[in-house]
């Protein structure tokens, strides 16, 4: 993974590191890479059902699917693997046809054990054919509500480390044991995390994040939107765990203030949205940053036919050049445009489509997640929002 920057350096930024390495003591996700997965790996391989189905919401379940359509295009998983993700009838009803059942391992995630629209979900399913340990394990935290219904059905439980955020949650079992079960190398995931953990704490290779955190941090108030312009479909998952993972962390009121800060999210995928989106950046507010995301080796080497249409002579231009190079020469040409205007850009470009390189973004996302919040003074770890919005629901439930 390779990373440029093109906006101007700040070097204010010592500090934060110091405290994100303190940090790294009492928050989970920064263990993670190291965790012991023996187990993981031990009951993956005696799963026999064809159809793995994630019931989670959220944090349990947008890490997952990211590096799941990261990796699924290039490679010819045996099991199917779908989501359970949301309470619109219409998406519930049409997944679950798509599949037998009762060839169906389900998955409930839930790090409370207590969101009510997965277990809502999981109650609908129950009157479709009832949970065994045959055909449900439950992923939470130790005790939870939801562990202790698992005792009375002796299913298998998986723990979510205590101090690892669901949003936070990808690297351990919420992500780990669906991708695992499918025939995902979690190990080499762990590995590309691992790579990036170890680059950025060795202190001399650490620069370009902190940079990169510090400036956002520093102009969070005239740059108050990033638009990640990822160049791949593969990215649209990505693109949404990294919505979640910026909009739930860094919107907050200051620790040490009333002041409300934050970044706004944009995920865009660049051949498609630089022929709409991109005039907003271009010539709307100048208030956003932006970060191109490339794959150097696609691993196909399809090319534009060498035919012409008639009329459409002026078109040959793009004869004979691999798709893969034409998706990167449409990146390179926003780059040099959002360059010209002196947009705050910075590149980021994948070796290759991988469990290492998903692996590696994942961390490097996490961390910079980690930078801001400390230069910010608020806590990227919590969700008072979100928790306002539950309370909400709940007492609405109750009275109707």
């Amino acid at each position: 993974m390779n990373n440029i920057l093109y906006f101007n350096k700040v070097t204010e930024q010592n500090f934060f590191i110091k405290e994100v390495t303190l940090e790294a003591n009492s928050v989970g996700f920064y263990d993670l890479p190291e965790q012991k997965i023996d187990y993981i790996l031990e009951f993956a391989k005696n799963v026999k059902k064809d159809n793995i189905a994630v019931i989670g919401i959220g944090g349990s379940s947008l890490g997952t699917e990211a590096i799941y359509n990261f990796l699924k295009s290039s490679n010819n998983y045996k099991k199917n693997l779908i989501f359970l993700d949301t309470t619109d009838p219409v998406t519930i009803e049409n997944r679950l046809s798509k599949i037998d059942i009762k060839s169906t391992l389900f998955m409930i995630i839930s790090k409370s054990g207590t969101t009510v629209e997965s277990i809502s979900i999981m109650k609908y399913i129950e009157t479709k054919n009832r949970f065994t340990r045959e055909n449900l394990i439950v992923i939470t935290d130790e005790n939870s509500p939801l562990e202790k219904f698992a005792k009375t059905r002796n299913l298998e439980v998986f723990h979510i480390p205590n101090n690892v955020g669901g949003r936070y949650s990808v690297l351990s079992p919420v992500g780990l044991v669906p991708l695992a079960v499918i025939g995902i190398d979690i190990k080499s995931l762990l590995k590309g995390a691992k790579s990036l953990k170890e680059k950025f704490f060795s202190e001399s290779d650490n620069h370009i994040l902190a940079e990169k955190s510090t400036f956002y941090a520093m102009n969070f108030e005239k740059y108050s939107s990033n638009c990640l312009f990822s160049y791949s479909e593969i990215f649209r998952g990505f693109n949404s765990w990294y919505v979640q993972l910026w909009a739930e962390s860094l919107g907050k009121k200051q620790i040490h203030s009333t002041m409300n800060v934050g970044l706004t999210p944009i995920g865009l995928i660049g051949p498609t949205d630089q022929h709409s989106f991109l005039q907003l950046i271009m010539e709307g507010k100048a208030d956003k940053t932006v970060t191109v995301i490339k794959i150097e080796n696609f691993g196909s080497d399809i090319s534009v036919p060498d035919i012409t249409f008639e009329h459409l002579e002026k078109l040959d231009i793009a004869n004979n050049i691999k798709f893969a190079d034409l998706i990167n020469l449409q990146a390179d040409s926003t780059i040099e445009a959002l360059n010209k205007i002196g947009v705050p850009l910075d590149v980021i470009t994948l070796d290759s489509i991988s469990e290492k390189s998903i692996g590696e973004m994942i961390y490097y996302y996490e961390l910079l997640t980690a930078l801001v919040a400390r230069q910010l003074d608020i806590n990227a770890y919590d969700q008072p929002g979100v928790e306002l919005g539950k309370i909400i629901l709940k007492n609405k439930m109750e009275k109707s």
